[in-house]
């Protein structure tokens, strides 16, 4: 996005956070999917300097970009934080679709929207790393086949190693050729570089076996694979680990 656009795709929004308000939410226009969308900006309490930012992608079905405040995520940063980890924020945009579209591109607004809408909140226009759950995973991984990214973190991803699976779960509507281009496990070299980490419960059934894959085939600098199943409880419980891996990196 250039200087001169991002007045004109932020159409209302909260002034930039502070100590007493480590919570911002606004909503803006996305070019990249033609709607507007929810942001929300959660940084440390009592941290007001410009900081360096993780993108999070929410997983579908659980009300966007704000299900990262049901989930607890302002207080879990603010706790890591306190105990030692470098300060950081977490941006949250509703994705839709990770996977995306032809007229609805999650990842176009990540690339082309977003640095305007962390600029207008006083944070580093271009994020460090990327945090996402379930689909937002997906995303995640997309958006980390970009060079750039320091830490990428991927919690219950859904990851499907062959057509007839992920045809069946609605993700690739575009058809196989969407597929064969956005699925993580069809690019896994890809990540060489990055410090991948994978968090999955045991008890998703559907999906630990991908995310034992993503990791073993990636050497992610960390995974974990604990009790748990494709729920919130499970996200809950290891959002702080994954918070704090992200934040070792800087």
């Amino acid at each position: 996005m250039t200087p001169g656009g991002q007045a004109d795709n932020i159409i209302q929004s909260k002034a930039p956070a502070s100590a007493t308000e480590p919570v911002t939410t606004g909503r803006n226009l996305s070019s990249g999917r033609y709607r507007e969308v929810d942001i929300v900006i959660m940084r440390p309490a009592g941290i007001t300097d410009p900081l360096p930012v993780c993108v999070a992608m929410h997983a579908s079905g659980l009300g966007g970009a704000k299900s990262f405040l049901e989930l607890g995520v302002p207080d879990m940063l603010t706790k890591v934080v306190a105990a030692g980890v470098t300060p950081f924020a977490v941006a949250a945009v509703d994705g839709g679709n990770w996977v995306g579209y032809k007229d609805d591109d999650p990842q176009r607004m990540l690339f082309e929207d977003l640095p305007g809408w962390l600029d207008y909140h006083d944070l580093a226009s271009t994020p460090f790393s990327v945090l996402g759950i379930s689909e937002g995973g997906v995303g995640a991984l997309n958006m980390a086949r970009t060079p750039g990214l320091s830490a990428v973190a991927v919690i219950s991803p859904k990851l499907f190693d062959n057509w007839t699976d992920a045809q069946a779960s609605d993700m690739f509507d575009d058809g196989q050729k969407q597929w064969e281009q956005r699925e993580p496990l069809r690019h896994m070299a890809e990540f060489a570089t990055q410090k991948l980490g994978v968090w999955c419960g045991t008890e998703d059934k559907a999906f630990i076996g991908s995310a034992r894959r993503l990791a073993e085939n990636t050497n992610a600098v960390e995974a974990s694979f604990t009790p748990g199943g494709h729920d919130e409880n499970y996200w809950k419980s290891v959002l702080p680990e994954a918070l704090k891996f992200v934040g070792s990196v800087l």
